[in-house]
């Protein structure tokens, strides 16, 4: 792993790379003797997490090579096995980073299932949560919807979530439709898009009092983690808990079986984040630091992403 040593403020040179569904884009960023940022150079190459490569990080190594080019600046140590780059360790030689970070959208991004009992109560704080981390929802399962059993099931055997988050029911409410929804998921038993031995991670979000029946009821199927009620009262909405567990299923589960991403991890010390929820992130600093309104419009190789971020008196 590249490993930060110095005084972060004593920082002069660091890589980032968006590792996205078609393109892998590096950026060198340096600090001048004011303290002031700028982008010093820039590099790409094609991403390489499909076969006949399936190695994330061999794209993310020319994108690396062709900023060495361009900026005359030694990056890379062929020669390490603990990691790619040279670290200048807060020194003032000319060659080397202080730090390196990567987001990511390859193979499609992150691609949620959303499932709940109500689609305008848990269903959509569900997928709110889902959007919040960065993720694209594939589609959205409710109780109430007017689709049959047989064609749910027939349309969730096709789909390959990468995590299925699961919310229904106010805690103490009843029961029976979030069993119901987990039933279906049991009978389907979707596959994860990588990892072909692994199961799919399920996320439960819904009725605190089924939790343990619904962990048990899909162990066979699915690794369950359980969290708060994204709607423990049916006017409240708390997503941060299930946002922040997708964050975190994204790195141990998703990027760790995807191609080369578990090589890809080692190399930063700080976790590899959705490039639509860094995007998200970025914009909500931005908004918050200037006390203004924003709406930004993210349009990558695949998918477009949209954000916005309005004052709490708005």
């Amino acid at each position: 792993m590249f490993e930060v040593t110095a005084d972060p403020k004593s920082f002069k040179r660091v890589l980032v790379t968006d590792c996205g569904s078609t393109t892998t884009k590096a950026l060198l960023f340096e600090c001048d003797a004011a303290g002031r940022w700028f982008t010093l150079a820039r590099g790409e190459a094609p991403t390489t997490v499909e076969a006949p490569i399936a190695d994330v990080t061999v794209g993310a190594i020319n994108a690396f090579t062709e900023i060495e080019e361009i900026s005359g600046i030694k990056l890379l140590d062929r020669s390490s096995k603990s990691g790619p780059f040279l670290s200048r360790n807060g020194n003032d030689g000319n060659d080397g980073i202080d730090l390196y970070l990567s987001t990511s959208s390859a193979g499609g991004g992150l691609q949620m299932l959303v499932a709940g009992v109500a689609s305008q109560y848990s269903a959509s704080s569900a997928a709110r949560a889902a959007l919040g981390a960065g993720a694209i929802v594939m589609d959205t399962i409710a109780a109430e919807d007017k689709r049959t059993s047989l064609e749910w099931i027939d349309r969730l055997r096709h789909l390959k979530p990468d995590i299925v988050l699961m919310a229904g029911g106010t805690d103490g409410g009843a029961a029976e439709y979030p069993i119901a929804v987990a039933e279906m998921l049991l009978q389907a038993r979707p596959r994860p898009r990588f990892g072909a031995t692994i199961k799919v991670p399920v996320i439960f979000a819904g009725n605190a009092a089924v939790a343990h029946e619904i962990t048990e009821l899909l162990r066979p199927i699915a690794d369950v983690s359980v969290v708060p009620n994204v709607r423990a009262e049916l006017d409240e909405e708390r997503i941060g808990p299930a946002r922040d567990a997708v964050h975190e299923l994204f790195l141990s589960h998703v990027m760790s079986h995807a191609p080369g991403y578990g090589k890809l991890l080692t190399w930063s010390p700080f976790p590899i984040m959705p490039t639509p929820a860094a995007a998200g992130d970025m914009v909500q600093r931005y908004a918050t630091a200037k006390s203004i309104s924003v709406l930004c419009a993210d349009i990558g190789g695949a998918t477009t992403d949209v954000f916005s971020v309005f004052p709490d008196d708005e």
